[in-house]
């Protein structure tokens, strides 16, 4: 089952010409330039495969442009070059909207330096930001900022809220050098017969600070989409141009890229969660169910990806990114997931992964270090240290939800023993009906810390690098969780206040040891 393919004409002339046959729903093409011709918007950045050298500037048009395109420069400099943007576009299945995307993939940057950019096309006046290509590759210190289920920013849209619009500002006051979005962008799929209106709203939402920075996203169960293509995500793919996953179908799904001495592998929890919690057909009446799409094909991606890096000097820290969880004790949980359980732990557990950044459920909750399972559980991950603020995480992974970043509900409610007051929390252990609650319990002994705090029930997750100073010696990174207050009229952008902070620890491994999966 594969996605709707992307296609490339040429953008010469005013009069369009296809050069390849595909799919109706996504088409690469060029038309004449419209009288009062559509500005720019939802401005948007990704790193190619090399962040250093890399990056991928998208945005949109309500309509067909003539000669879109990107003008670069430097700070103080003037705009020494214009290259000519890629324009696709794809019709949604259910209203038969067609949203008009262009992207510029550039390459041969500079590592570590600041440049201004212009997008523009005929008869418009152009748009201008700027970004910061990430550091060469080697230990460096950087920050990054995490959270899921984001949410148009706007109550107009099902599932949103004004303080998707707050948490988008949050990224920018730590001015981070990028942002991990895990997963439930939009809820477009809650706005059926406005779904592409819905993106749009939230793409010029996240175009506040994803203008200005990189923006790299999971896809979450909300962005499989009735009337989206095979898997749903004609949307997703067609606005976001993400690294390549050397797949031939599913480029974009799932994705590496190295910062310093950090790798981060963005995972589709589509293909592996039990879970069916993605849209309903209307002609059907069915949900969209992918579960199992690549037939083990992004498992065998991640477990090459993960072991070469691994096998390497330059590769400290391993942190993973998707939607779906393996564990939560939320009492609205969907449910800590079988299929991530059976077929990803193992993987993450043979390659020592340190970070799982998670969304899904709308709270925080971070887990103990984690390694293997506890005999005659429902492959519950086993606690292998359970101090708190101070975590070697070369002997046992922590995962964090961070899904407050922003929509309409909170999950932060949360489920325990009456009689022993510790954590329980619930497990899907099977595919079941659409959105069918969870068919078991577990004790949460791998649970750490909880924020039940409704009145803040948002936040954000900031992550500070220190690579260290010494060759072989110790490596943290600080993670430092923050509540977005809700906005008001009288406070509609509220200071972060910090709820959770701790570090975990490794040595790097810039030494002559070679690493042997089979002893983590």
């Amino acid at each position: 089952m594969s996605q709707p393919a992307r296609r490339t004409v040429l953008k010469a002339s005013a009069a369009a010409g296809v050069l390849a046959a595909g799919p109706a729903s996504t088409l690469l093409w060029t038309q004449p330039a419209v009288a009062d011709a559509p500005g720019a918007e939802q401005i948007h950045l990704a790193y190619g495969e090399e962040p250093s050298r890399e990056m991928t500037v998208s945005w949109a048009t309500a309509a067909s442009v003539r000669r879109p395109r990107l003008r670069l420069g430097r700070p103080g400099g003037d705009f020494g070059r214009t290259v000519r943007a890629e324009t696709t576009t794809y019709v949604d299945g259910l209203n038969q909207v067609e949203t008009y995307t262009h992207r510029v993939r550039l390459r041969g940057l500079r590592p570590d330096t600041e440049y201004v950019y212009e997008v523009l096309h005929d008869g418009s006046a152009p748009r201008r930001s700027t970004f910061r290509t990430a550091p060469a590759p080697g230990r460096v210190p950087f920050r990054f900022t995490s959270f899921g289920d984001l949410g148009a920013g706007d109550p107009k849209w099902k599932k949103s809220a004004v303080n998707g619009a707050v948490a988008v500002r949050q990224v920018e006051r730590f001015n981070p050098l990028f942002h991990l979005l895990n997963g439930d962008l939009a809820y477009a799929n809650n706005n059926q017969e406005t779904q592409p209106q819905c993106w749009d709203a939230f793409m010029n939402n996240m175009s506040v600070s994803a203008a200005n920075r990189p923006w790299m996203p999971a896809p979450g169960n909300h962005e499989v989409e009735a009337g989206g293509g095979d898997l749903g995500y004609a949307s997703y793919a067609t606005r976001f141009d993400l690294p390549d996953n050397h797949t031939r179908d599913y480029c974009g799904n799932w994705y590496s890229f190295q910062v310093g001495s950090v790798l981060f592998a963005v995972l589709d929890g589509n293909d592996l969660a039990v879970e069916d919690d993605a849209s309903i057909d209307p002609a059907t009446g069915q949900s969209v169910y992918i579960s199992g799409y690549s037939e083990g094909a992004q498992l065998r991606w991640l477990e090459r990806t993960l072991a070469r890096a691994r096998a390497g000097r330059n590769v400290d820290w391993i942190v993973v990114s998707l939607h779906q969880f393996a564990m939560s004790s939320s009492a609205a949980s969907h449910g800590g997931d079988m299929g991530l359980r059976e077929q990803l732990l193992p993987v993450l557990d043979r390659h020592a992964v340190d970070l799982v950044l998670c969304g899904h459920d709308h709270d925080y909750e971070r887990t103990h270090p984690v390694r293997g399972t506890d005999p005659g559980s429902l492959l519950r991950p086993a606690v292998v240290d359970d101090r708190p603020d101070d975590i070697d995480t070369s002997k046992g992974t922590v995962h964090l939800i961070l899904g407050g970043g922003g929509t309409a509900s909170h999950d932060d409610t949360y489920l325990t023993d009456p009689d022993g007051g510790v954590p329980d929390a619930f497990v899907r252990t099977q595919r079941l009906t659409y959105k069918a609650d969870p068919d078991a319990k577990e004790k949460a002994t791998w649970s750490a810390v909880r924020d039940p705090d409704q009145t803040y029930p948002y936040g954000v997750a900031v992550f500070d690098v220190d690579p260290g100073s010494l060759i072989g010696g110790r490596t943290t990174i600080t993670v430092s969780y923050y509540h977005t207050p809700t906005a008001t009229a009288a406070n509609p952008d509220p200071a972060p206040v910090l709820f959770d902070r701790f570090r975990i620890h490794r040595r790097r491994r810039d030494t002559h040891h070679v690493y042997d999966s089979a002893s983590h």
